[in-house]
């Protein structure tokens, strides 16, 4: 079987590279550069660059990947330079995904407060001062339940191991179902990762117990998990339709660069939220959702990794060709060099 894990571990090197570096200019150039911007919602672009480069670097450590295998789905580590750590890569991975529910929540976040800052911006004001314990406090909160419900509920047990170290062919007799069991999957799993998945960091969701009912705590990942990722997305349509009808009513009362900035504001929010969701949520869904039918694959779905990995840099990519000042003050930086360029040559030349 080809070892798609491999590009992924090209990706997120790729990943962590180009988010550092596209992050680090977004920084250097908000800070010292761009003066349009400013309060608070300076300090949110700021934070979420940073929060880019952790999410990235972050990565590197964690090395998460998913298997999907019948009625199961398998989200491990594929981490092999932290040695006897199964527990800390665990917790590595659970962190990881926290950061997914903390940069969606602060995108809701951000909607919230160009909204406000549209229809009412004395109230953009709660924002500032202790207010900022409060936007940074809403998305880590939404993160660490996300991480705390998937180290709970995804924990391994003894029937989910059974479950992926034998494949589990029911055959039904007379009022009752009778497993028979073969090393398939194990041998599999150790074929295509080089790794023991008894000793691997993992989580592990089986939705169905042998006898087709409910495992409770499984599919609770995927309702509180659902949960969060659904509200936050309600956040952002209801107040992305609110900005929308708001811009045709109250634009007429900022100046003229005022009103072309908050509409680039709103666009680069909604290409910056449509972005993780197509390289990602959408992807996602069937992955997360297909152990609650009866579908027979062995599939390594981990390449939504090796997507989510390059998000970081894109992000900061759209939001810089977007939002017209970066673009002038890049645009300024090069011909600025250009200029320092041909001097230089024209001296050159009369020498």
């Amino acid at each position: 079987m080809t070892r798609f894990f491999v590009l992924s571990d090209t990706f997120t090197k790729l990943g962590v590279f180009t988010a550092s570096f596209s992050n680090f200019f977004l920084i250097y150039l908000t800070i010292f550069h761009i003066k349009q911007i400013g309060g608070t919602f300076k300090y949110m672009v700021l934070v979420l660059a940073l929060t880019g480069i952790a999410f990235s670097s972050w990565e590197l450590i964690a090395r998460p990947f998913t298997h999907n295998y019948n009625r199961a789905f398998i989200l491990f580590s594929l981490n092999t330079w932290i040695l006897d750590s199964e527990g800390f890569l665990q917790v590595a991975v659970a962190i990881y995904a926290g950061f997914y529910l903390f940069i969606l929540a602060f995108f809701a976040e951000q909607f919230v407060f160009r909204y406000l800052s549209l229809v009412n911006p004395l109230m953009t004001k709660a924002f500032g001062g202790f207010g900022v314990v409060g936007w940074i406090g809403y998305p880590f909160l939404c993160g660490v339940i996300y991480c705390l419900l998937l180290l709970w509920s995804g924990d391994p047990d003894q029937f989910s191991d059974d479950y992926l170290r034998f494949v589990i062919e029911s055959e039904h007799f007379i009022g009752c179902v009778s497993p028979i069991y073969s090393t398939f999957f194990r041998e599999t799993f150790a074929d295509i990762y080089g790794m023991n998945i008894e000793t691997t960091a993992r989580f592990i969701f089986t939705p169905y117990a042998a006898d087709d009912s409910f495992r409770w705590r499984n599919l609770s990942f995927m309702m509180g998990g659902g949960f969060l990722l659904t509200s936050q997305y309600f956040i952002i349509m209801y107040c992305g339709v609110r900005m929308h009808l708001a811009m045709r009513k109250e634009l007429g009362n900022f100046s003229v660069p005022n009103r072309r900035l908050q509409k680039q504001f709103f666009r680069a929010l909604i290409v910056q939220t449509l972005v993780p969701t197509c390289l990602f949520v959408l992807p996602a869904l069937p992955i997360l959702l297909g152990p609650l039918f009866d579908f027979e694959w062995n599939v390594q779905t981990g390449g939504i990794m090796a997507l989510l990995s390059i998000y970081p840099p894109i992000d900061t990519f759209v939001f810089i060709m977007i939002v017209s000042e970066y673009r002038r003050v890049i645009g300024e930086f090069f011909c600025r060099r250009k200029k320092i360029s041909s001097k230089s040559t024209e001296v050159f030349v009369l020498v």
